[in-house]
């Protein structure tokens, strides 16, 4: 039953609208729903009806009405209660009470800084009212007071929601609506500022003095008072062009957009009428698509996600899940997507539930079978955002409670009873689907009275699978309908003959995808099974390497014109890769073969060496290009760890994960990195070659510091010291001297991390390897620097510098560089720092050192403060913030400490709103924006 009172009286069933003809009826119910769920007694009722004089048997008549009034509602309804009666309303279900709830979570979430879920929340509660509360008893004192509570209640949310359209920077839009309530509401003070406000933020700063002009008059003409303190403030705001008037930047978190297919959605429209369906109840929360490999879970997903947009205020992100097998990664892979860091002494899901809690916003986590296990992670982000609905795709439900499945169907396929008929067969959606790849892979292809019947049969013996007809449609370049009829009818006893524990479907799909690898030459055969090993893609020559046939190019290119295979877009170099489905079959048919395991080897091997080479380049000039290349093997390089602990090689797997640390370390994927430097240490045990367990140490320890657990990172350090000392290891042990006196310099202990880095510069001095040398300098200097030695540190500098520039390892020189500033800077040298700050940083900014960035930006902070330019030191320090933010890194205590001063001073000049503003302005900028903004500061006088 569906109660309205903002507005005039209104009640309706599932049946439709109730007509309450007599007043007395509407009487007797508008004071019932004054108390909802509440015993109202008789004597208050009576009252209610006929005031202080009741008819001597005004108890009776109210049982009569009582009585007339249960049989439109229902006994269930209105109940009697001693000593009076009781309406049993949902609450969700009367308009008033919705308003309310709508309003205090709209009020809340506005207090959360999200003005646009705000603005959405109060327009659906203002939207509730149709005219004003109660107006059929409008002139009873009882229905006065809840009248009057209701639409003070409705002037504010009013105001709110303006306010969070201020935030948002509608004011252009909110201009014509301010000025009809002022003119309805003369003494509301709010309305009079937000029109002021309004006005100046679009450019009218004389019109908004004169709308404070005229509030002053009307307030004086008809109260006798001056405007409030308020008011008057930010018409000094106005005059003095205060920067905190204008809006906020805008929301920084960020998604990834809902890719956008290639081609159309063809017979899906139900689907997705009962699916957006789903998630428009409030009562759902999470959808999961389910289904076989190939009935179109992705694409159906992908739609609805596209058409939801603007249903979801704060928006709709794509999380692709297929290349994940642990389900510890789904948590940061989505929080990835979203653009949430992971930030340092803090767990990720908490940082990212802290992200979303006030966000209105749709995930759609597609391929979810393969890590199910992370199931209770998603319930618990659910848990923690109630405003977050999940879209999922997989191939078996979820199995949490708040799950709502929804199983895909095949498209319709023709009736058999009109095979002959044209214009039926072009009807049905498989047909359509069919149609439209055979013409994509034969431009010439057309459906004809000839070939219908073909096509209808392809499509009906398919069973309407998407998949299995775009493979099928794609061989019309080579077999016309009835040929590609004649050979699936060859194949059709494994639609019945598949295992009997799996679905139905997916046995289809099986045996479409069987037959498509039926047609492949034997190398390409060859070729498509172990191809299958690839996670997230493959490159020609990584293919090369792990292949058997003796012509990997010419088998690949078999594979991609039968749609088994496909090209990546928008990469740097040829890259290939299997649709998720076709990849599984690939997988089910190698491990089903003698060769699975040698396969893995071979995959696990490769990526040990591409590893290892690439570990090699990041020291040289193309580290920007390899850091781009581990990302996009992420997928190849995570498998290979699994199968090399899976198969228990754990030298090897230490080798991967030893290699990884430095791209771990700079891409920000700390905690991964961290875990999995640790498990393939306990995994690969004593057993492992000492100097690989040093340096798996070490490169943990370098994790553990910038994620600030320095204790940590000390006993790693410690323990890979004493394993390089057992060695007689000179290089190793200088190596580890160096980064133990960074990790201890840290913790405040600069004598000790002196000592630390004297004895690796005394080892390292004539190792053949100078970048160790130079390394121990520049955290040698790093220690003088802290310490307020600048002298000292500048001449460390310098020879790290020199060795560096010897041997050219670029992303050292920018930090080497970058330390010479900041002495110089200390030194009272402002234009010598910036011409060192800024070589840095543009090195640092091609080949995409965030850390190195950030230190930059930070100088580059204190130089434009010192030239008396505090805004853009601001927005420097505010991009700086974002990038160490980004990589979940803590700063250095130099770093910190530059920073603090900088911000001291910077506080010294601005006020508080236009800190704030330009702060937020520089998160929000790009690495390359922010770095031209703060290299463009002025040198000095």
């Amino acid at each position: 039953m569906e109660f309205r009172i903002l507005g005039p009286l209104e009640v309706s069933s599932e049946d439709g609208p109730v007509t309450l003809s007599a007043s007395k009826h509407r009487a007797l119910l508008t004071h019932l729903l004054l108390h909802p769920n509440e015993v109202v007694p008789s004597e208050v009722l009576v009252d209610a009806l006929w005031g202080e004089q009741p008819p001597p048997s005004g108890r009776k008549v109210l049982q009569i009405y009582v009585s007339q009034l249960r049989k439109l509602l229902g006994p269930a309804v209105l109940q009697t209660r001693a000593p009076g009666y009781l309406l049993a309303v949902d609450l969700s279900r009367l308009d008033s009470a919705r308003f309310e709830r709508l309003a205090q979570e709209a009020s809340q979430v506005l207090r959360d800084g999200n003005p646009a879920l705000a603005s959405a929340l109060f327009a659906r509660a203002l939207a509730l009212w149709r005219g004003p509360a109660l107006v059929d008893l409008a002139y009873e004192s009882l229905v006065q007071t809840e009248a009057r509570r209701l639409e003070e209640l409705r002037v504010k949310a009013l105001e709110q929601r303006l306010e969070a359209d201020l935030q948002l920077g509608r004011h252009g839009a909110l201009v014509g609506e301010l000025q009809s309530l002022v003119a309805e509401h003369p003494l509301q003070e709010r309305f009079r500022a937000q029109l002021m406000l309004a006005l100046y933020q679009g450019g009218r700063q004389a019109e908004a003095m004169d709308a404070y002009a005229d509030a002053r008059r009307t307030l004086v003409d008809e109260l006798g008072v001056e405007p409030s303190l308020e008011l008057r403030d930010l018409q000094h705001a106005i005059l003095n062009q205060d920067p905190g008037l204008q809006p906020p930047s805008p929301d920084p978190l960020t998604g990834v957009e809902v890719p956008t297919p290639a081609t159309r959605l063809i017979g899906r429209e139900r689907e997705l009428g009962e699916v957006q369906r789903l998630l428009g109840s409030p009562d759902v929360r999470l959808v999961t698509i389910t289904g076989p490999g190939g009935i179109g879970k992705t694409r159906l997903a992908l739609e609805v996600g596209a058409r939801s947009d603007e249903t979801f205020v704060n928006g709709v992100v794509f999380v692709g899940l297929a290349a994940l097998a642990d389900p510890l990664l789904v948590v940061p892979t989505i929080a990835e997507a979203l653009g949430v860091v992971e930030q340092a002494g803090e767990p990720l899901p908490q940082t990212l539930a802290t992200a979303i809690r006030s966000r209105e916003l749709l995930l759609v986590l597609d391929n979810l079978e393969q890590v199910r296990d992370a199931a209770p992670a998603l319930a618990e982000l659910l848990l923690a955002a109630p405003r977050l609905k999940l879209l999922g795709t997989s191939r078996a439900r979820l199995r949490l409670s708040s799950e709502h499945v929804y199983l895909v169907p095949p498209l319709d396929v023709p009736d058999p009873a009109h095979l002959g008929d044209l214009e039926a067969v072009a009807g049905s959606s498989a047909v359509a689907l069919f149609e439209e790849r055979a013409c994509a892979a034969k431009p010439a292809f057309a459906l004809t009275d000839e070939n219908a019947s073909s096509v209808a049969m392809i499509c009906t013996r398919l069973e309407g699978v998407p998949l299995a007809i775009e493979l099928a449609a794609a061989r019309v370049r080579t077999l016309p309908p009835h040929a590609l009829l004649e050979r699936l009818g060859r194949r059709l006893p494994l639609l019945t003959e598949g295992a009997w524990d799996l679905p139905a479907r997916q046995q289809t799909l099986r045996a479409t995808i069987d037959w498509s690898y039926d047609l492949l030459s034997r190398a390409e055969q060859q070729l498509f099974v172990t191809l299958s090993v690839f996670v997230g893609g493959w490159t020609l020559e990584a293919a090369e390497l792990v292949c058997a046939p003796d012509d990997v190019l010419a088998a690949l290119t078999g594979l991609l014109d039968s749609s088994l295979a496909g090209n990546e877009e928008d990469v740097a170099e040829p890259r290939y890769r299997m649709l998720e489905t076709v990849r599984e079959y690939g997988l089910e048919r190698l491990d089903e073969g003698t060769e699975a395991g040698a396969v893995r080897d071979r995959h696990a091997q490769a990526f040990v060496a591409f590893a290892e080479r690439a570990e090699s380049e990041l020291a040289g000039r193309e580290q920007a290009v390899w850091h781009e290349r581990l990302e996009r093997e992420h997928g190849n390089l995570r498998a290979a760890l699994g199968w090399l602990q899976e198969s228990q090689q754990g030298e090897l797997e230490l080798r991967l994960a030893a290699a990884l640390g430095r791209f771990w370390y700079v891409r920000g994927h700390l905690s991964e990195g961290r875990r999995r430097l640790e498990e393939a240490l306990a995994n690969a045990g004593a057993a492992a070659a000492p100097e690989l367990r040093a340096k798996a140490l070490r490169t943990a320890s370098a994790i553990a510091v910038i994620q600030g657990e320095y204790a940590s990172a000390r006993v790693l350090a410690e323990h890979g010291l004493a394993l390089y000392r057992v060695l007689e290891d000179r290089p190793g042990t200088a190596r580890s001297l160096s980064n133990l006196g960074a990790i201890l310099l840290a913790e405040g202990r600069a004598g000790d991390a002196a000592s630390a880095l004297d004895e690796s510069v005394a080892l390292s001095k004539d190792l053949p390897d100078r970048r160790i040398a130079a390394l121990a300098l520049n955290n040698r200097g790093d220690v003088a620097l802290t310490q307020g030695d600048y002298d000292a540190a500048t001449g460390f500098f310098d020879e790290s510098l020199a060795l560096l520039r010897e041997v050219g390892d670029t992303a050292n020189i920018a930090r080497s560089l970058f330390n010479l500033g900041a002495a110089a800077l200390e030194r009272g040298r402002a234009d010598e720092a910036l011409g060192l700050l800024r070589e840095s940083i543009s090195i640092s900014g091609e080949i995409g050192d965030k850390e190195d960035v950030a230190w930059c930006l930070v100088g580059l902070a204190a130089v434009a403060t010192k030239q008396d330019d505090p805004a853009r030191g601001a927005v420097s320090l505010g991009a700086a913030d974002a990038l160490l933010a980004e990589m979940g890194a803590l700063m250095k205590p130099f770093e910190r400490a530059l920073q603090a001063r900088t911000l001291a001073a910077i506080r010294e000049r601005l006020d508080a709103a236009s800190l704030a503003e330009a702060w937020a302005r520089g998160r929000a900028l790009p690495v390359a924006q922010a770095i031209a903004h703060a290299i463009a500061v002025p040198g000095a006088n």
